[in-house]
C-alpha cells in the first residue's frame, strides 16, 4: 500500500521537497478584477505586486471546492488500488478549503485522511514534510494522519511584514496605523496561534537588524525546537537578506536543516513584498 502525501499550494514547499516525496498538492485560486487564477499554475507574486500597485487593492483568493478535492483524491486513487491519501491542509480558520476536503473525503472512507494544518505557508509545509517521512518509513495513512495531529500544536509559525500596506488594504490596520507605521518604521510581528492569524509584536527598525532580533526572541520564546529543520519562508525579499537570515539562524547550531523557500501567490496575496518568517515545530522533536 502506498501512502500519498498531499496538500495545497499554500503549504509553500521548495520544489525538490515536493520531488523527492512524491507530494501532491492542489492549487487555491486567486482572482484579479475577475480574471480567475490558479496559484503556482498561471500566475506569480510578481504579478500581484503589479495588480495591487496598479489598482490599489487586493488580489481576491478563495477556497479550494468540494468538487475540486472530490475530483482531485479520485484521481490519485485510480492511479493504483492501493492508494492512500494524507491531505494536511491551511488552516480551517483561515480557509474554507479543509471543511471541503473533509467533506470530498467522505467518497473514498478508509482511503483519504484529512488533518486541519491549523497553520499556513511552510508552517502548514513542516507538517507535509513530517508526514512525508513517515511515508517513507512505511507507516499506514491512518497513523501518519494520527501522528500529524499531535504535532499540529506545537507548530512555531511567524512572521515580519516588511511593507504594512497589505494589512492596510486587508482591512487588519487603519489608515492611520498604516501612516504611524510607516513613519517609526514599524516591522509587524504576525504569530499564527491556533490557526489564525495575531499580532504578536512591533518592532521598528531597519529590517536586516529587525529580523535578527526577531530570530532571537522567537528563539527564546519557543525555546524546545525540533532540530530536523527550520524554514525561512519569505515573499520575495531581496535574497542577500534572505541568505543572510538563514546564515543567522544556521549560526545557532540548532538545526540539522535550514531552508528557504519562497511563499506561494496565495500567500503572498495578504502579507505583500518583503516579509519573511522563520518557522519549525517547538517540541523537542518528540513525535508521540
Amino acid at each position: 500500500m502506498k501512502v500519498i502525501i498531499s496538500s495545497d499550494s499554500s503549504c509553500d514547499l521548495a520544489k525538490d521537497q515536493i520531488e523527492e516525496y512524491g507530494i501532491r498538492t492542489l492549487p487555491l485560486y486567486i482572482n484579479l478584477n475577475g480574471d480567475e487564477y490558479r496559484d503556482g499554475v498561471n500566475i506569480t507574486p510578481e504579478k500581484i505586486f503589479a495588480f495591487v500597485k496598479g489598482n490599489k487593492k487586493l488580489p481576491k483568493t478563495s477556497a479550494i471546492s468540494e468538487s475540486d478535492y472530490t475530483e482531485y483524491f479520485g484521481n490519485i486513487l485510480k492511479e493504483d488500488d492501493e492508494n492512500t491519501i494524507v491531505h494536511i491542509g491551511l488552516s480551517s480558520g483561515l480557509s474554507t478549503s479543509y471543511t471541503n476536503a473533509v467533506h470530498a473525503a467522505e467518497n473514498y472512507a478508509g482511503r483519504v485522511f484529512v488533518v486541519d494544518g491549523k497553520n499556513l505557508s511552510s508552517g502548514t509545509g513542516l507538517l507535509v514534510m513530517y508526514a512525508a517521512r513517515l511515508a517513507k518509513q512505511g507507516f499506514s495513512a491512518k497513523d501518519i494522519a494520527k501522528k500529524v495531529e499531535k504535532r499540529v500544536q506545537y507548530v512555531q509559525a511567524s512572521f515580519i511584514i516588511q511593507e504594512v500596506e497589505y494589512l492596510y488594504r486587508g482591512g487588519r490596520c487603519s489608515a492611520l496605523a498604516m501612516l504611524g507605521a510607516n513613519i517609526l518604521k514599524i516591522k509587524p510581528r504576525i504569530q499564527v496561534v491556533d490557526g489564525v492569524m495575531k499580532l504578536g509584536g512591533k518592532p521598528r527598525g531597519k529590517i536586516v537588524p529587525v529580523l535578527k532580533q526577531y530570530v532571537d526572541d522567537v528563539l527564546k520564546e519557543y525555546n524546545n525546537p525540533d532540530p530536523e529543520l527550520c524554514f525561512i519562508t519569505h515573499s520575495s525579499i531581496e535574497p542577500e537578506i534572505a541568505e543572510e537570515i538563514k546564515k543567522y539562524v544556521e549560526a545557532k547550531n540548532i538545526f540539522k536543516e535550514v531552508k528557504v523557500t519562497v511563499a506561494s501567490s496565495t500567500i503572498t496575496s495578504h502579507c505583500g513584498k518583503g516579509t519573511l518568517g522563520v518557522l519549525y515545530i517547538n517540541d523537542g522533536g518528540k513525535e508521540d
